[in-house]
Formats: structure tokens, sequence, C-alpha cells
């Protein structure tokens, strides 16, 4: 990783680029370079110091300068001090987090890994949405993860065909985004796309709202109705929720995927349909068919392709670049100053387990925009299930501050060592017996059966006592 320390101290950068190891490379800034001409770097790290000096406010606005020229690049505000006033004016002039000179060399790592991460998922992003143009349609769904991009890349192969798709996964995953972007991207954009809920409709008018309705044909029905399927004409028609189906409208259903006709209720005058039928589920289709709850036959007609969306959970890499992409889009929709995520509550959104998915995700963040009253989302700002979070980061001494740094440290080592403890504790430069002590002391819970025998990757040196 390189780091620009915009800082002439140059005995000073070339001790600390010891302490901190071959990892990172500092390369010191030139006499006079006040961030006009940055050399290719992850990170940009700048020296702020205490606020009476005389050259403060010459450094806040060099780093402010440096954003201008690349917004895409983390700055690291390195302070001299522990002032509470510095920091915040750090972080309020753009910083993307900040690291005080006396704090330890293992917290000055994770700043800088953080920072390099969020830079690489940008580039990452911005790869993606350039490597496809073919495809801009899928630009929309934000996201790096390999688990993710395939499912893009599926996706975008089959979306120029007429075959019919299944798109399963969670609520809240994104499905219904796909299934437009996959219309917008076939030869089918320039005609309707009309989505159906199938849960959202009582049974006793599903049928006629699929397939319309003769005058006459029921109570209330005063005049003839044309339903979803010919309003998509030769366009698409996604089912959501397609499991949901009741057993006699899965029977219909079947037979218009079989003979691509379809009747009114009330005639008995069959009508061609010509729109493609991309469906989605939250439910386990291949259980519910063993059970007798959905057809075989009708499982087999919509699963001609099936594209699976992965829980938010399954990629964590993704939820910074999410809630950034929300923050944008909110602060402009409600003409909020919020421009950026303090770490605190980047840590808080990773380590939220997200059951509602991407939907959960842009409520949560549409709730922080909209209470906002500054530049900077805060932890405070989070809906009430955050709040615990909340009070242990505005609250907590200075032994709290130390506690919640080592349960992070240790939670990260873990789940990088698939939960072993053996290689946990010898990357962490502790007894084993150490390691279970600090995990009942501070209460990390449990992340699975202990697994063993894996590599050894580049972790944290030791665990830090400050």
């Amino acid at each position: 990783m390189v780091c620009y320390f915009l800082d002439n101290r140059s005995e000073f950068i070339d001790a600390l680029a010891q302490k901190l190891g071959p990892e990172f490379t500092l390369l010191p800034a030139d006499e006079g370079d006040d961030g006009e001409k940055l050399p290719p770097c992850d990170v940009v790290l700048v020296q702020i110091p205490a606020k009476q000096s005389p050259a403060f406010d010459k450094q806040v606005q060099m780093l402010q300068r440096v954003l201008r020229r690349s917004a895409a690049l983390p700055v690291i505000a390195f302070c001299g001090t522990s002032d509470r006033a510095v920091i915040r004016e750090a972080m309020a002039a753009g910083a993307y987090d900040y690291f005080v000179e006396t704090a330890s060399m293992e917290e000055l790592r994770i700043v800088l890994r953080r920072a390099w991460q969020f830079r690489e998922l940008n580039c990452e992003l911005e790869r993606l949405r350039t490597s496809i143009p073919e495809h801009a349609s899928f630009s929309a769904i934000s996201g790096t993860d390999p688990t993710l991009t395939s499912v893009i890349s599926l996706a975008a192969r089959v979306a120029d065909t007429d075959a019919t798709i299944l798109i399963t996964g969670e609520s809240g995953t994104g499905k219904e985004l796909l299934a437009r972007a996959i219309h917008q991207s076939s030869l089918r954009t320039r005609n309707p796309f009309v989505a159906v809920t199938c849960s959202s409709l009582p049974e006793s008018l599903i049928e006629a709202e699929l397939f319309g309705h003769e005058k006459g044909a029921f109570t209330g029905a005063s005049a003839s109705r044309r339903g979803r399927f010919e309003a998509a004409e030769r366009g698409t028609i996604f089912l959501d929720e397609v499991g949901d189906l009741p057993a006699s409208l899965q029977v219909k259903l079947l037979r218009v995927l079989q003979e691509r006709t379809f009747e009114r209720v009330g005639s008995n005058q069959p009508r061609t349909m010509e729109a493609r039928v991309i469906c989605a589920t939250n439910r386990d289709l291949k259980s519910m068919v063993k059970a007798g709850s959905f057809r075989l036959d009708l499982y087999y007609r919509l699963n001609t392709i099936e594209i699976p969306v992965p829980p938010l959970r399954d990629r964590k890499d993704d939820i910074i670049l999410l809630a950034h992409t929300f923050l944008q889009n909110f602060a402009q929709r409600y003409k909020r100053s919020a421009k950026r995520i303090a770490p605190a509550v980047m840590s808080a959104l990773q380590e939220h387990d997200w059951p509602g998915n991407v939907r959960e995700l842009q409520n949560v963040i549409e709730h922080a925009v909209v209470v906002c009253d500054g530049p900077e989302l805060r932890l405070e700002h989070l809906p009430s299930q955050f709040m615990t979070l909340a009070d242990v980061e505005y609250s907590a001494s200075l032994e709290d501050e130390v506690r919640n740094f080592k349960r992070r440290l240790i939670q990260r080592t873990l789940t990088e060592f698939g939960n072993n403890k053996v290689e946990a504790a010898r990357s962490l430069k502790i007894a084993r017996s150490s390691l279970h002590r600090l995990i009942e002391e501070l209460q990390i819970p449990s992340q699975g059966v202990e697994v063993s025998g894996r590599p050894r990757p580049n972790l944290p040196n030791k665990l830090m006592d400050s």
C-alpha cells in the first residue's frame, strides 16, 4: 500500500515507516508541496497540528485541496493532538478518517487498511462499470463482491434472449431491480415493463388482474378490462413472489407459458401472450414442490434460467459502497448537507446482520440523512436498533475505548482465521489461554465451529495495550 504523507519531517516519516512494516510504503512530500501535485498512491495523509498552531488553517485547507483534486482518494487526517475540536474540524473538512499521533501503530495500520479497502472498492466498481458498457443498465446495481458480479454477468448474458428467468433471493436483495435491468438491456426495452406482486392480490381477484376480464364476468365488472399480460404487450411481465400463487393460478400460468395464449375472465377467446416472463421468489420452490404446494411442471417452466441474488450479509464489502450511494441520493433528494459517513457508523453498518438486506440498509441511510443536521452521518443519526452502539461511542471513557478497540481487533482476527483460535492467538502474539480469557471478558460472541489448518495471512502483529 502506497501512502503519500503531506509532511516534510523526513526523519519522522522514516521512523514511522519502519514501525508500520513492509506492508506500507510512505512517500514524504517534497519541500513546498501544498497538495496540488499528487503522486500515484492509495491513501493520502495530511498532518494536522494543534488548533493554536499558526499552520492549522493552512493544513486544513491543504486537506480540502487534496479532496477537490481527487475525491475518490481517501485522505487521513494525521492529528498531532487528541483535541476533539481539531478532529471535528478535520472530519468536517472531508477527511475519510483520522489518526492521533500518540496512538498505537496497530490502530494506524487498521485505519490505513480500511481506507485502502474503500479505495479498492471504488476502483473495482469503476472498472466494472467501464468493462461492460453494452450493459449500462446494470450500473444501477452497486456492488463489487464476486458473488454479485457473477450474478450481473449471468443476467447480462441472458438479457437479450426470450428465455424465462427465475430470480431467487431473500426479501430486500434487489430482485425487481435486477429484473428491470434485464428488461432495459434486452431488445424489448422500448416496450412496457409490468410488475405484479402476486402476494399482494387476493385470490378472488388475481386471475382477472393477470388476464383481464369481460364486461359482466362477475359482480362489479361494469366494463371490459385488460390484464397485466396484455398491458405488457411485447415487453416484460415481472411476477414477484410467484411462490405465493394459489394452485388454481399455477395451472393457468403453466398453460400461458406452454401455449403462449390466455383468456380473459368471462371469455373463451384465446389471446396471444407476447411478453417475456421474469419471475422472482424469496421462497424455496424446490421444498414447496416436495411438499406438494407448488407444481413441479410449473417449476421447470419457470426455471429455464435461475439467477440467485446473494443476501447482503454474504457481501459485507458492498455495505459501505451502497451506504455512500444511498447517502448521495438521499442528501440530494432531501437537500441535506451530509456528505460522508463517520468511521464509527461504518463499523456499525458492517457489524449489523441486515436481515432486511439492501432495502433495510437503504431505509437506515434515509433515516440518518433526514435527521442529520451536519456534513457527517454519526451514530446518533441511526435508527434505535443502533443506539446501544451510540451510547458506547459517545460516553466511553479511555478504558472503554481501549476495550472496544481490543474487542474489534479480536473479532476481526477470528474472522480472518475462520475462528481458528490457535492461529488467531499466534497472530496476536498472545497465548491461547489469554485469547480465551479476553473473549470471555470482552463478551465476544461465538463465530461458529472452530476450524484448523488454514494458512496464516498477514494480520496485526500484536494486541496493543493503550
